[in-house]
């Protein structure tokens, strides 16, 4: 579902890439690609304990589980018609959460799969920037 790749320049990568306002999977080389241009919000809906472990740099953790609670913070993601990368551990829990969002009337919504085919680094430091300002620092990329 979620192949391995190989190293591309990210302006390469994102030549035929068109964000698009229905949920869709998008390839883990573009998902790191728009994360380079800072494309997109990158969330994590693994647990606490999972995040903690080790996650994608910049990643905010807002667990598939505990998804309806948030929805007040996430707001600002419909208001500013952000795109959003999702990702769990294989890719099963963010494409339930891409859906959960998506009914809700979230757009932009893309799932990158898991980390278990990440083939860049994971951190273990928690991410500091406010997730408000994140989101509002997302540029979408324009080819």
């Amino acid at each position: 579902m979620f192949p391995a790749f190989t190293a591309v320049a990210s302006d390469q990568l994102l030549t035929d890439f068109t964000y698009s306002a229905q949920p869709m999977d998008v390839s883990q080389n573009v998902a790191h690609a728009l994360m380079e241009k800072n494309g997109a919000v990158v969330i994590d809906v693994r647990t606490p304990e999972e995040y903690a472990a080790g996650h994608i740099e910049g990643a905010y953790n807002f667990p598939v589980e505990e998804l309806h609670k948030h929805y007040g913070e996430l707001a600002i993601l419909k208001e500013n018609n952000t795109p959003v990368l999702l990702y769990c551990r294989s890719g099963r829990r963010s494409g339930n959460a891409m859906m959960q969002l998506h009914k809700e009337g979230f757009s932009y919504l893309m799932n990158m799969g898991g980390v278990l085919t990440w083939e860049y680094d994971l951190t273990t430091d928690k991410t500091t920037k406010p997730f408000a300002e994140a989101v509002k620092a997302v540029t979408r990329y324009q080819p």
